[in-house]
């Protein structure tokens, strides 16, 4: 008899597993929705701007500062769509930082730190980058009409605020990292992030790319195969998919320190602009 249960719990497991699995990718997908409406309510509102990265990305606390996504809380009501339902690892909660965060008249700042562990994660190196101009960092974001092709951009991207021991925890990152930053122009290199040529710009980055080192928290620049090894991707016209990390390097030479060059602007959807 206990051979049988044990047979039938082998057969049984796995496939309760997957029913979760693609029910947790399903959630996930509505969150993403959620977002993106939510951004496009944002620009509307900020002639035609997307939010930026930081406000104050020299001075990270809650009364000088908001994240994008705290920018982007009103049009929603709901923080829990920033939590990836795959994500079963321990992070701060938001009642947790209530009295350090807390601003008189202004009900989203006590979500500033945990905004920041968000699991949906903004492409702002090419949507929102913040740039070094005249010794000071500035946040430039991107009018929604700079993005020339929206169907093939990647706006939000699932990610990871730390691997312990190849596993995710901590929650997310509510900044995600491109695999690649340069082109070739005939034997020099174009910064695609500003499309000028490489070294005349300085952009803020949490990490100069994606890493080989599979213990890194970067990867995969912060993104995370939360879904059965795949990631939810939502991109700038609204679509979601569940894409392999391996698919978020296409058009690219993924290397250390963004050594790779793009090669094929046409796959790789982390560009935005022409």
């Amino acid at each position: 008899m206990l051979a049988i249960i044990l047979t039938l719990a082998a057969i049984v497991f796995p496939v309760f597993a997957a029913v979760k699995g693609e029910a947790n990718k399903t959630v996930c997908a509505a969150n993403y929705r959620q977002a993106w409406v939510a951004t496009n309510l944002y620009f509307t509102d900020y002639d035609d701007r997307l939010m930026p990265t930081n406000h104050q990305p020299t001075e990270m606390n809650s009364r000088a500062d908001r994240t994008w996504v705290q920018l982007i809380l009103p049009y929603i009501n709901d923080f829990d769509i920033f939590k990836c339902p795959s994500d079963y690892g321990q992070r701060p909660k938001p009642e947790a930082t209530f009295d350090q965060d807390l601003v008189p008249g202004d009900a989203t700042s006590r979500y500033y730190q945990a905004s920041q562990r968000s699991n949906i994660g903004y492409n702002y190196l090419y949507l929102a980058p913040v740039v070094k101009v005249n010794d000071t960092w500035v946040v430039q974001p991107h009018a929604w009409s700079d993005v020339s092709s929206p169907a093939q951009s990647l706006m939000f991207i699932d990610t990871v605020y730390e691997l312990k021991n190849g596993h995710p925890t901590g929650g997310g990152n509510y900044l995600a990292i491109p695999p690649c930053r340069y082109e070739d122009d005939n034997g020099g290199k174009i910064d695609t992030f500003f499309s000028t040529p490489a070294g005349l710009k300085e952009a803020w980055a949490l990490s100069d790319g994606w890493t080989a080192d599979p213990t890194s928290n970067y990867v995969y620049g912060g993104a995370w195969p939360f879904h059965m090894g795949r990631m939810t991707v939502i991109r700038m016209e609204g679509s979601t998919k569940a894409m392999l990390p391996q698919e978020l390097g296409a058009g690219c030479d993924v290397k250390d320190q963004w050594a790779g060059l793009i090669q094929d602007k046409g796959k790789y959807i982390w560009h935005v602009q022409e």
